[in-house]
């Protein structure tokens, strides 16, 4: 009867003492993300280099001295087929991220980045590993805004094979942004002294970031030239950018019954005005 219940005893420390034998690595996935600045004007991708970190910790000597890993990455929160966008409000704004600082790859579907990582002894040892955030350009009626996403990242690794999952957060800032497109021409006036009131006109285009509101202005809406008198007025003070070119006008009139100081058969003169786009 005694043996029997040593027996038992010895059974029962091995049972519990046989999972405390098997450590085992663990590994884990992190990343920061990565945020850009981005103007539908300029003319060239907009790439921004970034990483993501494996952490693998070795809890035993009788653990492998190294372990493999792939890691893959998602369409984020907003996907339109296999492209990422970042969203603000009701808009959207494209990006992918790639594995390489080209753009080439894109880094979803079966894309994997790999590495292995390599122990000395027990304990815990990161890698960080490069990627790129790639926005298009020319991706014009978008607001300005913040626009924001979340891509998850799989990870897998060691043998027989074991996962882990992070996220990462994208930001992509699109600054409030007008150009004049089209400069104005002349207001070209052809006027004969005492004569008849003359008009003239010239265009000009404004690109406005959509959703922006902004005026227009001139430095001066009346002048004087060859002792004539003059007066210009815009087609409109204000307006709301579309992302595309808006056209407006300079309108200038004279009145009729103006002498002038011109002695000769045909005088030209000339005055500079300038326009102002405030926003």
């Amino acid at each position: 009867m005694k043996r029997t219940i040593v027996g038992a005893l010895l059974m029962l420390v091995a049972l519990v003492l046989a999972p405390c034998a098997q450590a085992a690595i663990t590994c884990s996935v992190s990343s920061s993300g990565f945020a850009a600045a981005y103007s539908p004007a300029t003319g060239t991708t907009n790439i921004t280099q970034t990483f993501f970190t494996v952490t693998c910790t070795r809890g035993a000597t009788s653990d492998p001295a190294s372990v493999n890993y792939g890691v893959k990455a998602d369409n984020g929160l907003n996907p339109q087929g296999q492209n990422n966008r970042a969203m603000f409000g009701g808009n959207r704004l494209g990006y992918d991220v790639y594995t390489n600082a080209s753009c080439g790859t894109q880094w979803k579907g079966n894309t994997t980045i790999s590495g292995t990582i390599n122990f000395s002894a027990t304990g815990t040892v990161s890698q960080q590993r490069n990627f790129w955030g790639c926005i298009g350009a020319g991706q014009t009626g978008l607001a300005a805004g913040t626009y924001t996403d979340t891509v998850t990242l799989t990870m897998t690794y060691g043998s027989p094979q074991s996962s882990a999952s992070g996220s990462f957060g994208v930001t992509i800032t699109t600054p409030p942004v007008c150009t004049v497109s089209t400069a104005p021409g002349t207001v070209d006036f052809a006027y004969v002294s005492f004569g008849a009131a003359a008009n003239a006109s010239t265009s000009f285009g404004v690109t406005c970031t959509l959703a922006l509101p902004y005026t227009m202005a001139l430095d001066a809406t009346s002048g004087t030239i060859l002792g004539i008198n003059y007066t210009l007025s815009l087609s409109s003070s204000s307006s709301t950018g579309t992302g595309s070119a808006q056209t407006f006008q300079v309108n200038g009139s004279i009145a009729a019954g103006q002498s002038g100081t011109c002695a000769g058969g045909t005088c030209i003169g000339t005055q500079a005005r300038t326009l102002t786009i405030t926003y």
